[in-house]
């Protein structure tokens, strides 16, 4: 995967432009689609815009919230047939200068815990990229075409015999001594 300057679908804004909380309607170009599409290692993306909104907290902290919206094509992973999908999500993140930050925020993550707020770059959340790295977790890792399977391999565990118990063996020596 390459480096690149600046990400495939940005939309930066500074965060001292929102007062309390801001609206933003944002929709990916077709070539910005083509891009982001080429870095997830899709087919293409077909479609991608998001309403999303800035809210202010307690002291330097800012939230983003919003839904997006996706139309994605993949290569089946059987027969490389293409697969469209729609995904429609939620973003979620919390923005906070590296100051801000406490130790127990980095060290003591527990699943039930909301996540950890993101470092505050430059006064700058960038919600194309929020919105893009979301899209990439909700992307099928593995997507299938409709009827497509794999010969001589099963889609799930191979049933399992039964153990036999201790005592049905014990009964079987008796048997086999008489």
């Amino acid at each position: 995967m390459e480096k690149q300057d600046s990400p495939e679908f940005s939309r930066p804004v500074a965060v001292e432009t929102v007062k309390e909380e801001g609206a933003f309607a944002i929709e990916a170009t077709p070539a910005e689609r083509e891009n982001l599409a080429r870095r997830l290692g899709i087919v293409s993306v077909d479609r991608l815009s998001a309403d999303l909104r800035l809210r202010r907290q307690m002291g330097a902290m800012v939230r983003l919230e919003g839904e997006f919206a996706a139309e994605v094509t993949q290569a089946c992973v059987v027969t490389l047939a293409p697969v469209h999908s729609r995904i429609a999500a939620a973003v979620d993140r919390r923005y906070g200068p590296a100051e801000a930050l406490t130790e127990t925020d980095a060290e003591d993550i527990s699943l039930e815990d909301e996540d950890p707020p993101e470092v505050l770059v430059g006064g700058v959340i960038d919600l194309g990229e929020a919105v893009s790295e979301q899209l990439a977790l909700e992307i099928d890792p593995f997507p299938r075409a409709e009827g497509a399977e794999f010969p001589g391999y099963s889609s799930g565990p191979e049933p399992v015999e039964k153990a036999k118990s201790p005592f049905a063996a014990l009964e079987d020596l008796l048997k086999k001594q008489k």
